[in-house]
């Protein structure tokens, strides 16, 4: 399974992963823009956007593209995030032009009624008040407001809802003039198609139509000129300082995140620190499930997470308990973290481990969605393809050295920020 990346002169980027033997094929349009791009004045237009794109063309009603979808029996669906507006459809090979043709339609013909905007306005404040009830969601949101307090990630992805409420039609129709460009695109296609294929899409979808808001006068040059992909800086990893936040909620339980700074997402060290999550707090035989749960019985459930970004990253500890609770298990986390600091892993926790993300990312092969959203991420993120195992030799070539070199060069109690979310 080989992975191919072509560029266009105008910046559009097209991956493709031909998966011979599969009856599926996933596709995906993704914007390289997020709510990390958004001025003080647009927070929250990403998500936005996103919502908006389906209600409407200046070829089809918001009714017509949900029946399309519908009609054709595909899984469809988008999303936003810091970096990116994704938009994406998993079809069998004979419906694939149909949703290429849909999102293309979207793309570049995006219209819709002041009538749509006024109630998806409202869909999008319910969809903030519906995370605002959620403690973990509310959890998740603090600590990121925490962790990059004073950078591009700061707001929360949808925004805030009396930004919401007050913007216009318009601020709509210019984010959308700013940021849905060739440079800023990547289509992507995994499973059952070839790469002509894929190919021949593209040209007839993406390259020969051109967007027909705004003053096509002033747009169309910009559109045809050569340009670059747009790539994300890299820069050095934040390193925030220690806080902790403890928000009130009435719960049953506390919803907990310790979070201590690493690198970002260009770091050689974040296959190490990936290695490392899955032993720290990956199943139920990781060092925390077994000590805090099954030795302890304080938890339901405790896992480790680790994020990268281009600003920075974080390794994560996450878990609920009742409130008398909470205590100990932040204590009984920094003293695993104080053990391995001072006694490294062992041999057979690195090849458990190792063997363990072989397996994750050899099953992810075998779903045509996840082999789809992994090349476009590794694009967007290195503008090249990171194939699997290229992947793959680099956790092999990982040493329990390299592993307890990157645990010292992180892992360090004075450096967590903790968020309580409950009573």
């Amino acid at each position: 399974m080989e992975t191919k990346l072509y560029t266009w002169d105008n910046g559009l980027r097209l991956v493709v992963t031909p998966m011979p033997g599969f009856k599926s094929v996933a596709f995906s349009m993704m914007i390289m823009s997020g709510s990390g791009d958004e001025t003080k004045d647009e927070q929250g237009l990403s998500h936005f956007c996103e919502h908006m794109l389906f209600k409407g063309t200046t070829n089809r009603t918001g009714q017509q593209i949900i029946d399309e979808f519908s009609r054709l029996g595909v899984y469809y669906n988008a999303w936003t995030s810091e970096c990116a507006t994704c938009y994406y459809t998993k079809s069998i090979a004979e419906n694939l032009e149909s949703c290429v043709d849909l999102y293309s339609d979207m793309y570049f013909n995006t219209k819709f009624e002041e009538d749509d905007f006024d109630k998806e306005g409202d869909v999008i404040v319910q969809e903030i008040a519906m995370h605002e009830d959620n403690p973990t969601s509310v959890m998740y949101d603090r600590l990121n407001q925490v962790f990059y307090r004073g950078t591009k990630y700061e707001h929360p992805v949808a925004g805030y809802a009396d930004a919401i409420k007050k913007y216009k039609p318009e601020d709509i129709h210019k984010y959308i003039r700013k940021h849905y460009r060739p440079q800023n695109t990547i289509i992507s296609f995994a499973g059952d198609i070839t790469i002509e294929r894929a190919q021949e899409l593209v040209a007839k979808y993406f390259i020969s139509r051109k967007p027909v808001y705004g003053s096509l006068e002033l747009l169309v040059p910009l559109y045809e000129a050569p340009v670059a992909p747009k790539q994300r800086e890299n820069v050095p990893a934040i390193n925030p300082a220690p806080t902790r936040l403890q928000v009130k909620k009435d719960t049953e339980q506390q919803h907990v995140a310790l979070a201590i700074p690493v690198c970002n997402q260009y770091h050689d060290d974040r296959y190490a620190l990936s290695l490392f999550r899955l032993l720290l707090g990956g199943d139920m035989s990781s060092r925390l499930f077994i000590n805090v749960r099954e030795k302890l019985g304080l938890v339901y459930s405790i896992h480790a997470e680790v994020e990268f970004c281009d600003i920075g990253g974080n390794l994560k500890v996450i878990f609920s308990c009742t409130p008398q609770n909470t205590q100990k298990v932040i204590d009984v986390v920094c003293q695993e973290i104080q053990t391995l600091l001072q006694e490294g892993i062992t041999a057979e926790e690195l090849d458990k481990y190792r063997n363990q993300w072989h397996m994750q990312h050899l099953f992810g092969s075998e779903i045509t969605n996840k082999v789809n959203g992994r090349a476009s991420e590794t694009v967007a993120i290195h503008n090249r393809v990171i194939s699997i195992e290229e992947e793959l030799k680099i956790i092999d070539s990982l040493t329990i050295d390299d592993i307890n070199q990157v645990i010292k060069k992180y892992l360090s109690t004075d450096k967590i920020i903790t968020v309580i979310v409950g009573k």
